[in-house]
């Protein structure tokens, strides 16, 4: 499966041979390219109860990810005029570095970005706040601070080592690889080609990990997932009986240990098949260890795709945000506005991990409330 070169674009990724199945599946799917070209900067109706500015009002939007382009865009079209603020060296977020550009061409994330830009919206690029920008500096040049930084603080696995080498969270490695696309030198040096991968996760990034995985030339791939396939809400018809011989993704399997080499290189897993058993009060099933099915699998790179907590401890500490219990920015009396007097929050900072076409709806949202707030300042 080594390849002399990375594969970056669908058309070839498509040609690849011995394609898994569900990867092919994967590489087909335009819904995400689709929802950005076709409906993400949809021109809806301006709600009635919403003023337009006169285009001097400035309003400050932390995250450029989707939530943070729904906000700028509709603030845009509200008349308002829009600093976006980006620690990362291009806009875009989860849309330039958390998806594959296999999956979504980052030309087009890029198109829309300029469309912004052309429109007025001004993008600060490796800019964070509490860094190179504080809080108060915010406060002191914007009307309006509407925060839509995601949920980027990686959930953890007690059994990594703090000093373990081979060992990277998801994103990270998605990072890794649009940036070595670009041919930018990065601090995560994660090649896959001609190494045995390990995959902790199910979900839509864990696939894109393997995927990318399976471009660059991994000698296996190797993708587990706790929950057995009818459990994961896959919803393509015969999605389960599709992947159930796919020697790169094993459901119902629990991640036992991780194994280092004595210089603190990841060189293997142990594992093992669990069944889901529903007790008889009817309560929710639980995962039970079957007996003799542990095995060691080789891996020199082990990606984390667990999901994540909610947004980096950083964030709560430089805007002084309440927390929920789930670890999200908490809410305000409003439904977007926070803790702290002009400032909302939007996307999954606020609602927690969800799905694109969320966020974009979740910055619109916010920034017809923060429109709203505005203008009853002014009464």
């Amino acid at each position: 499966m080594l390849r002399k070169q990375a594969v970056f674009d669908r058309e070839t990724f498509l040609t690849l041979p011995d394609l898994p199945s569900r990867l092919k599946l994967w590489g087909e799917d335009r819904e995400l390219e689709d929802f950005l070209v076709k409906k993400a900067f949809m021109i809806n109706p301006i709600p009635s109860s919403v003023a337009r500015a006169d285009g001097e009002v400035k309003i400050a939007v932390v995250g450029s990810g989707p939530a943070g382009l729904g906000s700028a865009d509709e603030l845009t079209r509200l008349g308002f005029k829009v600093t976006v603020f980006e620690r990362d060296d291009r806009p875009g977020g989860l849309l330039m570095y958390g998806v594959p550009n296999i999956k979504l061409p980052k030309n087009i994330v890029m198109q829309k970005i300029e469309a912004l830009q052309d429109a007025g919206v001004e993008f600060r690029l490796q800019t964070e706040i509490g860094k190179q920008v504080t809080f108060a500096d915010l406060q002191k040049e914007f009307a309006a601070i509407i925060v839509c930084v995601g949920s980027t603080s990686p959930r953890r696995l007690k059994m990594i080592r703090d000093d373990a080498k081979g060992v990277y969270y998801a994103k990270d490695f998605l990072t890794y690889v649009t940036k070595e696309m670009f041919e930018q030198n990065t601090s995560v040096p994660a090649d896959t080609a001609g190494k045995d991968v390990v995959i902790i996760g199910g979900g839509d990034t864990g696939i894109d990990c393997a995927a990318v995985a399976f471009a660059q030339g991994a000698r296996s791939i190797l993708q587990l997932e706790l929950r057995e396939c009818e459990m994961t809400g896959k919803t393509q018809d015969g999605f389960c009986e599709l992947v159930s011989s796919d020697p790169t993704l094993s459901y119902g399997t629990i991640l036992q240990d991780v194994l280092y080499d004595d210089n603190g290189f990841v060189k293997g897993v142990r594992i093992a098949k669990v069944e889901w058993i529903s007790s008889a009060s009817g309560s929710l099933p639980k995962p039970q260890l079957i007996e003799g099915s542990e095995s060691e699998i080789p891996a020199q790179l082990l990606l984390l795709a667990t999901g994540f907590t909610g947004p980096e401890p950083a964030v709560f500490s430089t805007f002084a945000f309440n927390k929920t219990p789930v670890g999200t920015i908490a809410k305000g009396s409003g439904y977007f506005d926070t803790s702290r007097a002009g400032v909302f929050a939007a996307g999954d900072a606020r609602r927690g991990q969800g799905v694109v076409e969320w966020a974009f709806a979740e910055g619109r949202n916010a920034a017809v409330e923060c429109a709203e707030y505005l203008h009853a300042l002014k009464k």
